[in-house]
């Protein structure tokens, strides 16, 4: 079988819509398809009649950051390479949407200098990085049980200088009221207990297994920790809410050693701490980082393709789709999220080490969500405890009218993000009076892709798990950032297994350490239509007319609505009576809710008219 041209093709994605407010027709990765295509030489150790009779060279399971680094990495060592991604968007639990005209990152956001491998890729690609929460807080709120407390941020510095040097005032200095440092400082004092010994558990926080030193934290949880700290319950509240953006689940279910894993890498300062988890994040969204990946490596991608098992047979691999397409290649790597890892039948039998971990799962099983209140408000920042639905709320760099928050909560049952009177209440309780407008959010854990948030290893885990998951079986290996063993739950984590597995595999087919390009220029005046990127999340548009997680949207305008038959809609749209014209799809595409009452169709609407209307024209010229 000849060599492939690089493209990229979306599938049906026959799931239900668990997309919240608005992101059923908000962007995802725009994949540049169709612009400079690559053909790489086969190494020459190898035979053309070897690689030939298999349809690649290699096939990345997994779209994220780990998959999209490893397929780059061996495009350059010029092997044939094609990523299978269930979704119909790249990125996997980065996501990137527009909102009234900001970008918000409902999965991973933030990165750091702190954080090599992804600070490496921000170099080589010459990517903006932004401030998107303040730098300087200067107020902190906390719910002690009874009321909100609060306290400022001017008199911080002279009182961590009394923390670590003694009692009393430093001389010459006044001492400011207590309302104006004593939240921070509190929170100062309480990392440093918290994580202390981290230093000595990871000497090497990027080689763990240098030293068995944490291994005693590992038999803790994150709530055994903090019950040995025997915090007072009025001030409690504060470290639980700072950890509580960080465990993002389950305080009984999270390994302490994680925390001292995040605090060891960013030498126990509190400062960059917080800079390296929650404060730097790019400028035109992750998608900016993986595209520049995708233009860099041009592997063959396809879309809306599960993968449903994996078939090691010695001398090749062969995969076959959910949809029962079948691929062959001389190695795969398996780059889903750990708690994922299970659902595929992998033939031979995956070692139990790693079945068990995935069947277990990570603790990471939060919610995180923005909030845009009405009101202009200063910075601050807002912490709970563990219990609170609402354990952490930041703000953020906020438009010019009202304020934009983001919010974190260890346990999703508890709070409703489309509740706008629930969310307005808890919110009140610090700010008395502020209007909820709108939040935005997506549901990880109903995503069968990924089954909850960012990775936070459970108690155990990193004794009993993390060297089997990162194990290679024959042919296939596996990345992630899952699995990382330093920013492990982070983009740099999974950027940073992607160019290790890539690395690997090369070297065990014999791939050159030089690639070799042939390179073929868009054509003059070619130009991509990106206008229903912020569709094709959910829709299909191809000429198959198959649905994906909503309908296929080609032919659609002027016909009545829930017109196909192949789509179960939901009971609003069936009895609404609507045709598809000009005016209806301009009502729904700016309110949805309030068009069709009923609609299953998680979109909070386009407030701008001009986007309405090139969207409708990309759909009137969808024939």
């Amino acid at each position: 079988m000849g060599k492939k041209r690089y493209k990229t093709t979306r599938q049906g994605l026959n799931r239900r819509s668990i997309l919240k407010n608005g992101l059923g027709a908000l962007g995802a990765v725009a994949l540049t398809a169709g612009g400079n295509s690559v053909n790489a030489t086969a190494s020459k150790d190898s035979t053309d009649r070897e690689i030939d009779k298999y349809d690649y060279d290699v096939i990345v399971i997994g779209g994220g950051f780990a998959g999209v680094t490893a397929a780059r990495e061996l495009r350059q060592a010029g092997l044939s390479v094609l990523i299978l991604e269930a979704r119909n968007r790249l990125g996997g639990r980065t996501f990137t949407v527009k909102r009234d005209g900001k970008l918000f990152e409902l999965g991973g956001a933030w990165v750091h200098s702190t954080q090599p491998n992804v600070f490496a890729e921000i170099n080589r690609y010459d990517l903006q990085l932004v401030d998107s929460t303040p730098s300087t807080i200067p107020d902190l709120l906390w719910w002690d049980g009874d009321e909100a407390r609060d306290a400022g941020m001017s008199g911080i510095a002279p009182l961590i200088r009394m923390a670590a040097c003694g009692n009393g005032a430093p001389e010459g200095e006044p001492s400011p009221p207590m309302v104006t440092y004593q939240g921070f400082a509190i929170a100062n004092e309480q990392m440093h207990q918290f994580h202390d010994g981290a230093a000595h558990s990871f000497p090497l926080p990027y080689d763990p297994f240098s030293t068995d030193n944490w291994q005693g934290a590992d038999t803790l949880s994150v709530r055994d920790r903090l019950n040995q700290m025997d915090l007072s319950p009025s001030f409690s509240p504060i470290i639980e809410g700072l950890l509580g953006a960080s465990v993002h689940g389950d305080f009984d279910q999270a390994s302490y050693v994680e925390m001292q894993r995040w605090w060891s890498l960013v030498g126990s300062d509190i400062t960059r701490y917080s800079d390296s988890v929650s404060r730097y994040s790019f400028k035109h969204g992750t998608q900016s980082l993986i595209n520049a990946m995708l233009d860099d490596g041009r592997p063959d991608v396809e879309l809306g393709t599960p993968v449903k098992e994996v078939h090691d047979l010695g001398d090749h691999v062969k995969i076959i789709t959910s949809t029962g397409k079948t691929f062959t290649c001389r190695s795969t790597i398996s780059a889903v999220p750990m708690n994922v890892l299970s659902k595929i039948q992998f033939s031979p039998a995956l070692l139990s080490q790693k079945v068990r971990a995935s069947e277990e799962g990570h603790a990471g099983s939060g919610m995180k969500f923005y909030i845009r209140i009405r009101q202009n408000i200063k910075p601050i920042l807002m912490l709970a405890s563990e219990q609170d639905p609402i354990s952490t709320i930041m703000t953020m760099a906020s438009p010019n009218e009202g304020t934009n928050l983001v919010a974190f909560s260890t346990d999703p049952s508890q709070i409703d993000p489309n509740n706008h009177a629930q969310v307005q209440k808890l919110l009140r309780r610090f700010l008395p009076d502020v209007d909820v407008v709108d939040t935005l959010h997506y549901d990880w854990h109903l995503d069968p892709y990924s089954k909850g948030t960012w990775c936070v290893l459970k108690k155990g885990q990193l004794t009993n798990s993390i060297t089997a998951l990162r194990e290679p079986q024959g042919r296939i290996y596996f990345a992630g950032g899952d699995i990382d063993l330093g920013w492990r739950g982070f983009i740099d984590g999974a950027i940073a297994t992607g160019n290790q597995v890539g690395q690997k595999v090369a070297r065990l087919l014999n791939a050159r350490t030089t690639p070799i390009y042939k390179t073929e220029k868009m054509a003059a005046g070619a130009h991509i239509d990106t206008t229903l990127n912020q569709c094709t999340v959910c829709h299909s548009t191809d000429a198959s007319g198959k649905a994906s997680v909503g309908p296929n949207l080609r032919g659609k305008y002027g016909q009545p609505a829930a017109s196909a038959s192949n789509f179960n809609y939901s009971s609003g749209l069936s009895e609404s009576n609507l045709t598809w014209n000009e005016a209806n799809l301009d009502r729904f595409l700016e309110d949805p809710a309030g068009t069709v009452p009923g609609t299953t169709m998680g979109f909070g609407g386009i407030k701008d008219p001009n986007e309405r209307n090139a969207i409708i024209e990309a759909l009137r010229a969808l024939k």
